[in-house]
């Protein structure tokens, strides 16, 4: 009760961050359910052919390249650049190793989640003569588009507990998500996703990304709370 009375306010956000990312993951839940139960339903399908429609109509030539190097920075060699980029970066400015290892966690988690939602659901690509680039695995959900809402969101993340500049928070953020936003209609774009997919990309990467931030806050705030005579740190 001490420890409680003395920390009140640590304690409290602590709470709080997790019941909003809580809320935010079982929202993001539910959203990807109700997607998967009305999948080959006559509503998203005709809501998949209106925007293959709009979306196609503006194809050409010069905006291929722009989108296939968008669709780039949501697949594995962009990460491999940018997470040891980001790492050098914040441990210049102080921080520890542990971001970089956590960021690929998360990573790596949710490709493997998506692997495993494709091979149970297995939903087939658009036809191939729709797309522009080649690709052999099942549709839904997207995961370039799952990959870069937990990447680039992490990122979001770091940014507001980091940056202290409250212009460049929000310019990175209206970056950040306007990057995870094009690499998901990207895909649909090139022809390899329906929208449908890209939807259900981003709210399973959302509520994986609200599961891993949970797990990351839940950690730091155990170990931050533990003193050193606790029993095990004796060990």
């Amino acid at each position: 009760m001490a420890e409680l009375y003395n920390n009140q306010r640590e304690y409290f956000l602590f709470i709080v961050s997790l019941v909003v990312a809580g809320a935010i993951g079982t929202v993001a839940l539910g959203f990807f359910l109700k997607i998967l139960e009305d999948l080959y339903g006559q509503g998203l399908r005709q809501f998949d052919e209106s925007a293959f429609e709009v979306i196609y109509s503006l194809r050409s030539q010069e905006l291929n390249q722009v989108v296939t190097f968008i669709t780039h920075m949501g697949g594995a060699p962009a990460y491999f650049i940018l997470i040891p980029f980001i790492g050098l970066w914040l441990y210049y400015r102080g921080h520890n190793w542990k971001i970089p290892v956590q960021s690929t966690i998360i990573l790596l988690t949710a490709f493997l989640l998506n692997i495993g939602l494709k091979y149970f659901i297995a939903r087939p690509r658009p036809l191939a003569g729709q797309r522009l680039v080649e690709v052999y695995s099942y549709s839904f959900p997207s995961g370039h588009t799952m990959s870069a809402v937990a990447f680039y969101g992490f990122l979001i993340y770091l940014v507001f507990r980091y940056i202290n500049s409250k212009r460049w928070k929000w310019i990175l953020t209206g970056v950040l998500s306007g990057l995870t936003a094009a690499i998901g209609i990207s895909r649909v774009y090139l022809g390899v996703h329906y929208a449908t997919d890209v939807m259900a990309g981003f709210v399973v990467g959302l509520f994986w990304l609200m599961i891993c931030i949970i797990a990351i806050r839940s950690i730091e705030f155990y170990r931050k709370r533990k003193k050193p005579s606790d029993p095990d740190t004796n060990n």
